[in-house]
């Protein structure tokens, strides 16, 4: 190789990066109408917490708003925030999320390069075409999230686990230990682009210490898997200071795990069902037109397990894939945006099957067979690339008409001082640069546990909302009506968006609303008799409880206004107890002893009869006399220990519980 190939070749792969992204670009550049081609609201999420981060407020969705644990790729939120300082800020920092891509996908060709590697030319670059062959993949790719640098970092991990297994790595001048750090330094950069890639360096680490040979395999699992550890464990200590769970926002939002109202069986089958729909959608339909193509490319990574000098990483290819389909799919959301999550898993396969090309061009009786894979591999592929391209166009325009037209409108239509909540977390905050909270907890707000209460339902985010006080609370929102029906009426609609042929938004019509949180204002005197009180569905409350509604199969949050005692309109949320089910809580410590004290229910007008039930006693509360439109209570005298816990069990018929309280 002449002194000049690897500067010849770079260009020649940042060339290739480059016709990759105007693939996509240039068809979505008058449908962008000036801005980044983003085909999902997501991307501006990292718009904006690399936003705050330039501006000095690490770790903050907008800058003022405290700590938040919805940014997932920090170290790309760093990336993005470097372009800001540079001078790529408003809507131009979609010019440097491009061009951070486009160095990303040079990179991935690169380190396919040095997978391959001694091999002729045509297998140099045909390999390194195959991970870019398939058109969902590059949709990810070059959409401004955090994939392009995470992929291009995964394959360069790779380069470094397969010379991690050579006794001297001859170019770079590397030991074996100094090339297992190398890779740990890589496992540490994956897992601050992506949590889910702790299972990517455990398998590179075992595989690592299984090359060690007479060296100690500890130390090298150890220099593997320690900086990635590390990464994650920082990260996951932070999140637990700041928010008092180590699951980020997203995590506690999308996983199967964190859906209270799925049972074991529910959440099984959902997994099962995101799996079947990827192997159907993604890996069937998209990895070629033809559907024994997936066949095909499995053939050719399994035979890369054939070459000895290729067995390590195809090897880690096949175990990553799987592992991270595995672990994708127990995130609820891993179907939806056009698989995006799963986009890792792909590569690893395809990056298999260009060992395996590689494999077969190396010897002279298999050559053409490998000739005649490549082209099978990237010609079955290539159909599928104008259906990615205009679905790309299509949601960026979706994008486009509907969220950033919605943060324009703000910005016209509020005062800059103006606090608007929203049910998307990107581009209506970025546009408009307003302050806001998110209804569903991707962004952050001074610590309230949005994320969580997102997954109980309205009620439940209505309740920390009430929480706040009156100067913080939203002052418009721009909301989906179908996604939110009970919140919206808490607002008056000044103006409507509706999109066309959408595929992407969660919705066709974008509602902005001024608020109106009248019915969350009525405060009353604190009886001094009080002695504890809990906020059914308000989950602060219910946490400082210890309660426990009857999930899954009851327990459902729902809200009504209704006149309290002094006739005013009053908000109050609840959970619905199905009869022959329970719900208890926890008292509080009032003093020391037993008590006889007076437990006051507010529940529906429909209820059932009601039995508490403590340590000591067990007593059918009394419905107590209500007017029409206003809220019922019931209540009864029962012997409390301080600290014990309490029931309240559904005899006959349901009820709704909305509110306890406890007197002397």
């Amino acid at each position: 190789m002449s002194r000049h190939a690897p500067a010849k070749e770079s260009i020649a792969a940042l060339a290739l990066a480059c016709a990759v992204g105007a693939l996509f670009w240039l068809p979505s550049h008058a449908v962008a109408r000036g801005y980044f081609p983003a085909p999902l609201d997501d991307t501006f999420i990292h718009f904006d917490f690399a936003r705050a981060l330039a501006h000095g407020h690490p770790f903050e969705w907008i800058v003022g708003q405290g700590y938040s644990s919805g940014e997932t790729s920090p170290l790309y939120a760093v990336m993005l925030a470097a372009g800001w300082v540079f001078g790529f800020r408003g809507r131009f920092i979609g010019v440097w999320a491009a061009m951070v891509a486009v160095v990303s996908l040079a990179s991935l060709v690169r380190s396919m390069h040095a997978l391959v590697r001694p091999c002729p030319a045509w297998v140099l670059w045909g390999a390194a075409a195959v991970p870019l062959s398939v058109g969902l993949v590059d949709w990810t790719l070059v959409s401004g999230m955090e994939m392009a640098p995470f992929i291009a970092t995964l394959v360069a991990a790779l380069v470094a686990l397969d010379r991690s297994r050579r006794p001297t790595e001859r170019r770079a001048g590397l030991t074996r230990e100094q090339a297992q750090g190398r890779l740990g330094a890589w496992g540490a950069c994956l897992c601050l682009l992506r949590p889910e890639a702790g299972v990517l360096v455990a398998i590179f680490a075992v595989l690592a210490a299984r090359g060690a040979r007479l060296r100690s395999g500890f130390w090298a699992f150890v220099r593997v898997a320690m900086p990635g550890a590390l990464a994650t464990g920082t990260i996951l200590t932070i999140n637990r200071i700041e928010t008092g769970s180590v699951l980020s926002a997203g995590a506690q939002l999308k996983l199967l795990s964190s859906h209270p109202y799925l049972s074991g069986e529910d959440r099984a089958v959902a997994f099962v069902e995101n799996l079947v729909v990827l192997f159907m959608k993604a890996i069937v339909a998209e990895l070629g037109i033809v559907r024994w193509a997936p066949l095909l490319i499995a053939t050719l990574a399994f035979c890369a397990l054939a070459s000895k000098a290729r067995r390590v990483v195809a090897a880690a290819c096949m175990l990553g894939s799987g592992a991270w389909a595995l672990l994708v799919s127990y995130n609820s959301n891993a179907p939806f945006h056009n698989f995006r999550y799963y986009a890792p898993a792909i590569v690893l396969l395809l990056v298999g099957a260009a060992l395996g090309i590689e494999t077969l061009a190396r010897k002279r009786r298999t050559k053409p067979l490998g000739a005649v894979a490549l082209v099978a591999v990237i010609g079955l592929a290539a159909p599928r690339f104008p259906v990615q391209i205009r679905h790309f166009a299509k949601a960026v325009a979706n994008i486009r008409d509907q969220q950033i037209e919605a943060g324009s409108r703000l910005a016209a239509l509020t005062p800059k001082g103006a606090r608007i909540l929203v049910g998307d977390a990107g581009a209506i905050p970025f546009v408009s640069n307003r302050s806001a909270i998110d209804a569903l907890g991707l962004g952050g707000f001074q610590r309230m546990p949005f994320a969580r209460a997102a997954t109980f339902g309205e009620a439940a985010t209505l309740e920390l909302i009430e929480r706040l006080e009156a100067s913080e609370r939203p002052t418009y929102f721009a909301l989906y009506p179908n996604w939110f029906r009970e919140i919206v009426n808490f607002g008056v609609e000044i103006d409507r968006i509706t999109i066309k042929n959408n595929i992407i938004c969660a919705g066709p019509t974008k509602g902005i609303y001024r608020a109106d949180w009248s019915a969350l204002d009525s405060s009353h005197t604190v009886d001094p008799s009080l002695v504890d009180e809990l906020d059914v569905a308000d989950i602060i409350s219910e946490h400082e409880h210890a309660y426990e509604p009857p999930l899954p199969h009851g327990g459902w949050t729902t809200l009504d206004i209704l006149n309290d005692e002094r006739g005013e309109r009053r908000f109050d949320g609840g959970r619905i107890i199905p009869e022959g089910l329970a719900e208890s809580f926890r008292v509080s410590n009032f003093g020391r002893g037993p008590k006889v004290l007076r437990i006051r229910v507010r529940v529906d007008a429909h209820a059932g009869a009601i039995f508490v039930r403590t340590r000591r006693s067990a007593s059918e509360l009394a419905f107590e006399p209500a007017s029409p439109g206003a809220w019922r209570t019931a209540s009864a005298l029962v012997e409390i220990e301080a600290g014990e816990r309490i029931s309240l069990e559904a005899v006959s018929g349901g009820y709704r519980n909305y509110h306890v309280w406890i007197y002397q």
